[in-house]
């Protein structure tokens, strides 16, 4: 018969899974993820190549007459249905004629349409040679896309010491995803490749990914600085700092964790009520495992209690008004 404890045992293993998921479900399951999300980059246009000069009207004319990069322009509108309807075909169409003339940015975007099958058939294998021949050229984000085919062995066999070379490249000009992705893969390592444990390669990293928004990286150097080691001295100053910044930006693993801390008083003063508030906010963002937590403060625990003095009703009111004045604060803010 399980007991409160291995019951509260049980759910610490859980949160492990939330706190950082790599380590539980491996780099496959998350690069995974990373490329189902790679299509919604691919209309941006580099920050360096501009095309505010280029309209619908001017633009269709100069792409008939071969111009490369009108062509693609006329690709990445059908592609996002700007001005036109959405066409995949077309918009294929578009990024093959441009890419055949060499232009980087259509060969990245083709790749991505024969990873994600649209105007064409799916095709790993080619969508591999066009994000080569763009990445040959420097675009970070075909670089990011290369390195993810070798991580996966999607069209190029799976080779993590030659995924690292590319997301490299593409990191070093600040490419988001890719900032992410090697940082992940310094965190986790693969000794079976020869890429060891790196907690401080990992930080530098996912720093820099953290700068850009990413709220992944934001929970990953919480973990480097909770646990400690492989290169980083503990300080769980710093982990709830991390934490509470993915928190705030209504991320539910990171309001998870924060209210682990407050719960445990790591790298805070414990504080039930602020714990369960955000442990409120990550069950109301749609985490799995907030709802046990919460119940553990309601002091509604099967087979005994494991807080002896569980909150009242009245801390518990006072939680959840916390938490949704968080979440207007967080609504007024986006709105500015």
């Amino acid at each position: 018969m399980k007991t409160a404890f291995t019951i509260r045992l049980t759910r610490k293993l859980e949160l492990g899974k939330l706190r950082h998921p790599l380590r539980f479900f491996g780099l496959t399951v998350f690069f995974t993820a990373a490329l189902a999300g790679l299509i919604q980059a691919l209309p941006v246009c580099a920050a360096s190549e501009s095309t505010n000069e280029l309209t619908l009207e001017t633009t269709r004319p100069l792409a008939e007459k071969g111009d490369a990069k009108a062509q693609f322009f006329l690709g990445r509108l059908y592609a996002k249905g700007e001005g036109v309807p959405q066409d995949y075909d077309k918009a294929a169409e578009y990024f093959r004629q441009s890419a055949a003339q060499g232009y980087a940015r259509a060969q990245n975007n083709l790749g991505a349409f024969y990873t994600q099958g649209l105007g064409v058939s799916p095709d790993y294998s080619e969508a591999a040679k066009w994000f080569r021949k763009a990445a040959d050229q420097g675009d970070p984000l075909a670089q990011y896309s290369l390195g993810l085919a070798y991580t996966l062995g999607r069209g190029v066999p799976t080779n993590v010491l030659e995924a690292v070379k590319w997301y490299q490249k593409s990191a070093e000009q600040n490419q988001p995803d890719a900032l992410l992705a090697l940082g992940s893969l310094y965190l986790l390592g693969d000794r079976d490749h020869g890429i060891p444990v790196d907690a401080r390669k990992a930080r530098h990293w996912l720093e820099k990914a953290a700068a850009q928004g990413s709220v992944s990286a934001c929970n990953s150097l919480g973990f480097i600085y909770e646990d400690g080691g492989n290169g980083v001295d503990k300080n769980e100053d710093q982990a709830a700092k991390w934490y509470r910044q993915a928190a705030a930006a209504g991320d539910a693993k990171g309001q998870m964790n924060l209210g682990r801390l407050y719960e445990d008083g790591i790298g805070v003063k414990k504080d039930l009520v602020e714990a369960y508030k955000w442990f409120y906010l990550a069950r109301q963002n749609g985490d799995g495992v907030a709802g046990h937590y919460l119940h553990d403060l309601e002091g509604d625990v099967p087979l005994g209690n494991f807080f002896k003095n569980p909150l009242t009703s009245e801390q518990i009111q006072g939680a959840i008004q916390r938490a949704k004045a968080a979440q207007t604060n967080s609504t007024n803010a986006s709105l500015k």
